[in-house]
């Protein structure tokens, strides 16, 4: 009885494990809109820069604390002294220091808040490069199947016609040899979707293993008629530059910088106040007996240090700081020209693809495969036209990225989503 019950449990058991490894990863359906705000929610990196405003709300309560007191209880050893004293001493803060602390400890708070608009700018900007770069890689993965089945298609005819005795079986062996070159690509295709979940996952803050299905909602690849319309025209440079310099946390940071350095310094400066303490006493002499209450200030004499040192420091930490903004703009209206410009030109080539070459693209192969398979062509011919055809198809998804590059760098440089709706 008890080798039956052992038995039975074991095979359950087994049979639980084995479905368990037969469990599919996850698989969801996301729009650009969707990934982005999931990326907003909970992408780890933007939990880390959500955690810098806590700990910088902690150096609000650190500055205004305020100098603990101290006791001081003496009991004189040996017979030259025998008075005991107790002394209780009151740190004084003088020059404003404590406000001017508080004021700095603000002031860095601000700058983490512009940190978080920053690094969730920066994050969402990947994450929407991520999710267009694993659309595209799955178009070029099916690209690839579909090349892969006319090449199929072309060996079927090759061995037909050398059946029939119209071509030499050079031509079979030929369209085989270009069937395993096209095969080869499927690889590197499948690889590049891999690598692009993975990146995306990352991203969102999902398992690694979790398969997206991406949902083109007609952004992702624009017809000839909206890349030419209203729907991915973006404002003119100088409305652009305006708006970086309007919009971009980089440079609000930077200005925020620059005021917590000016708080910086008025804290040197007050700092150099000397420090200040009140001192209440009892001074005990058990030989008469008698006590003696004493009030007394202690004072700080700079003769050492005068702390310019740190006042010199703070001033050019500010002076730093308005170096840095003054780079930022440059930088800022760099990178507008240049995501600018490279938009412009990505959007004119792809309308040149969508427009004239991938239309002729379809009629040049299906004419020279028609042509081959009635016998009146050569297979060079036709394997030409293949490969000017597979390499215009694969131009046309690199303009595509190349589209979405630029788009996003230029989002991303004005801080605004300049084309499509905003999550």
């Amino acid at each position: 009885m008890r080798f039956m019950f052992l038995f039975i449990l074991l095979t359950f058991s087994e049979l639980s494990i084995a479905s368990g490894e037969g469990l599919a990863p996850e698989t969801l359906e996301l729009t650009l809109n969707q990934a982005l705000e999931i990326a907003d929610r909970g992408n780890p990196d933007l939990q880390v820069s959500n955690q810098s405003i806590s700990v910088a709300q902690t150096g609000i309560t650190i500055a205004g604390q305020r100098p603990n007191p101290s006791l001081t209880y003496a009991f004189p050893i040996g017979p030259a002294e025998r008075k005991q004293r107790l002394v209780f001493n009151v740190p004084i803060e003088t020059g404003g220091r404590r406000q001017a602390r508080l004021t700095v400890a603000e002031a860095k708070v601000r700058e983490a808040e512009l940190g978080l608009v920053r690094d969730r700018q920066l994050v969402l900007n990947q994450t929407r490069n991520a999710f267009v770069e694993l659309a595209i890689a799955k178009a070029a993965l099916s690209q690839a199947q579909r090349d892969l089945q006319f090449m199929d298609r072309l060996v079927e005819v090759a061995e037909r016609r050398f059946e029939a005795g119209d071509v030499a079986e050079a031509d079979v062996f030929r369209a085989i040899f270009e069937r395993e070159q096209i095969q080869r690509t499927l690889y590197p295709a499948e690889n590049r979707v891999e690598v692009a979940t993975i990146n995306l996952n990352r991203l969102l803050g999902y398992s690694l293993e979790t398969t997206i299905k991406v949902i083109d909602s007609s952004h992702l690849f624009p017809t000839e008629e909206t890349i030419g319309g209203e729907t991915w025209q973006v404002p003119e440079l100088q409305t652009l530059q305006e708006m970086a310099q309007e919009r971009r946390p980089d440079l609000a940071l930077a200005t925020q910088q620059i005021e917590t350095a000016q708080h910086g310094r008025k804290l040197a400066r007050a700092n150099q106040s000397p420090d200040l303490a009140l001192q209440a006493g009892l001074l005990y002499d058990p030989f008469f007996p008698a006590f003696t209450y004493q009030i007394g200030v202690q004072l700080e004499l700079p003769w050492g240090s005068d702390r310019g040192g740190e006042v010199q420091q703070a001033q050019a930490q500010e002076e730093q700081a308005r170096f840095r903004r003054e780079a930022l703009l440059a930088t800022a209206k760099q990178s507008v020209t240049l995501a600018y410009t490279n938009f412009q030109t990505a959007r004119r080539q792809l309308h040149q693809d969508l427009g004239v070459l991938e239309p002729q693209a379809e009629r040049v192969l299906s004419l020279a495969e028609k042509i081959y398979e009635l016998g009146q062509g050569d297979i060079t011919e036709l394997l030409v036209a293949g490969q000017s055809v597979q390499r215009q198809r694969q131009l046309y998804l690199a303009d595509v990225a190349r589209l979405h590059q630029s788009l996003g760098e230029l989002e991303l440089a004005v801080n605004s989503r300049l084309i499509g709706e905003n999550p």
